[in-house]
């Protein structure tokens, strides 16, 4: 049976910067459907057209490498595994496969954090900090917090508050929703006080933390704001 959905490949042959206005031509070869439909509108999705970077790929093979010597498969059977789960996840079918030879940059960059988030989520042990291979700093410091590991090195952690809570003032009370944090291990967080925060973070390029929404909130046993 055919599907509801035509999917047609088109051209953008003219952008209008004044208004924001593409022009796009496509070919449909089915003149009878498109009467008997009537199409009057369309989705257009909009292809990256810049191949992956060398520092891209460099990043996800030692992940996967990572993968494999924890898992006990070969690089191959590791990356395959690892694309097929990716293509899983997609769930708006915008992927129908896709090669680390010559995919675009937008496509390895979902492929680089779906790695990363993959290794926290499992605590698969990495060789280097997974924040060498972040491609979105805030996407990888929310997956740490959420599954409470260091974002230097992966060790269990703690919150650390990057804003100030204030002397004297009782954390169970005050409202944490929006306060940037980070989820630090024992020894970062000692040294981020020793070393204070601006060296730490320049040392580790990180770039501002992660403000704290409710669900992290709720997460970590904080008082959020009412209503």
């Amino acid at each position: 049976m055919r599907s509801p959905v035509d999917k047609v490949k088109g051209r953008i042959v003219g952008y209008n910067p004044r208004d924001g206005t593409m022009t796009i031509r496509a070919i449909y070869p089915d003149w009878r459907m498109y009467l008997k439909r009537g199409y009057q509108t369309c989705e257009i999705l909009l292809e990256d057209g810049r191949i992956i970077s060398d520092q891209q790929r460099k990043s996800i093979y030692a992940m996967i490498r990572e993968i494999a010597d924890y898992t006990g498969m070969s690089v191959s059977e590791a990356k395959e595994a690892m694309k097929a789960k990716y293509l899983e996840s997609d769930l708006e079918g915008e992927l129908d496969g896709f090669s680390l030879k010559d995919c675009s940059v937008s496509v390895a960059a979902g492929f680089q954090r779906f790695l990363v988030r993959f290794m926290i989520d499992f605590n698969v042990p990495a060789g280097t900090s997974l924040l060498q291979y972040a491609d979105d700093q805030a996407d990888y410091l929310y997956s740490c917090l959420m599954n409470r590991r260091c974002c230097i090195c992966g060790k269990p952690s703690d919150l650390h508050h990057l804003d100030a809570v204030g002397m004297g003032r009782n954390r169970r009370e005050i409202v944490h929703e929006g306060m940037r944090v980070l989820p630090l291990c024992r020894i970062h967080h000692t040294e981020i006080h020793s070393t204070g925060k601006l060296t730490f973070m320049k040392k580790y390029h990180i770039d501002k933390g992660l403000v704290l929404d409710r669900f992290l909130c709720q997460l970590y046993g904080l008082n959020t704001r009412e209503g």
